[in-house]
């Protein structure tokens, strides 16, 4: 019988500093289900022969792994109105769909905007980021995989679960990333997770105290997540857990337990 960490999978944010194959080896060895491969420069990048290789040779010797992928966002805009801008961003975006398919990840996230870039958001810009995600999502069926937007943190466009829910009723084809902390940081964790549990693809668990993105482990910050859980029914998509340096599995999984996150199906 799985343990009942087993359903989760562990980002690669978890593991800075270490290498990829040793971290995917301590992965399965814990008894998780897979990994998500987080692209951030020096970290995992697409055009890194060395980082593609590494962690292709790792997910072939582990070939029940569940695997999602986390697009690049650093210092790229899907939702520009500048069509230079908008070209580079899709170029990367489709590019680590082409990787990710290698890894045969289910989905792949991405954010609207990049950390940190000014909240503004007009008309060119919704124009933008629908053209990015009819074609995205287009992209990654054809990859056999979907995509999922990740809602941002306050004020940021797509911090209020209605933002994303716009966008995805006209797309049916693409799904919800729904990332805890960032919802906690505008005080909407519960009223996030319930209304785009059915749309959701991830699940992206971390926490914090309310101020600061800290990616804290479940149950260190203040995010009352029973309730959470509770918002999260009809959720069937992929729990990540995103918790920056994560050196103590046996730390993580009471986390799950306490936190009642191994009861999400």
């Amino acid at each position: 019988m799985n343990e009942p960490w087993a359903g989760f999978l562990i980002s690669s944010a978890a593991w800075q500093g270490v290498p990829h194959g040793q971290a995917i080896s301590s992965v399965r060895e814990a008894g998780f289900g897979g990994v998500e491969i987080l692209c951030k420069p020096g970290h995992f990048e697409c055009d890194n022969s060395d980082h593609v290789e590494e962690v292709g040779a790792a997910l072939t010797n582990w070939p029940d792994a569940i695997v999602t992928f986390h697009a690049p966002f650093y210092d790229l805009d899907l939702a520009s109105s500048d069509p230079d801008a908008w070209d580079a961003a899709m170029h990367d975006s489709l590019r680590a769909l082409e990787v990710a398919s290698l890894f045969r990840a289910e989905t792949m996230t991405v954010h609207v905007r990049s950390i940190p870039m000014m909240s503004y958001w007009d008309a060119s810009n919704l124009r933008a980021f629908r053209r990015t995600l009819g074609q995205l999502a287009t992209a990654a069926e054809k990859q056999g995989m979907t995509l999922a937007v990740e809602n941002l943190p306050p004020p940021c466009f797509s911090a209020h679960e209605e933002d994303l829910m716009c966008l995805l009723n006209e797309f049916p084809a693409a799904g919800a990333c729904i990332d805890t902390g960032h919802a906690h940081l505008g005080g909407r964790a519960i009223e996030l997770a319930s209304r785009l549990a059915p749309r959701a693809f991830v699940a992206h668990l971390h926490d914090n105290h309310g101020e600061g993105d800290k990616h804290l482990l479940p149950g260190r910050g203040t995010i009352p997540w029973k309730e959470v859980v509770w918002g999260l029914v009809g959720f069937r998509g992929r729990k990540v857990i995103e918790s920056v340096n994560v050196r103590d599995f046996d730390a993580l999984k009471r986390a799950l337990v306490e936190t009642g996150l191994c009861e999400l199906p």
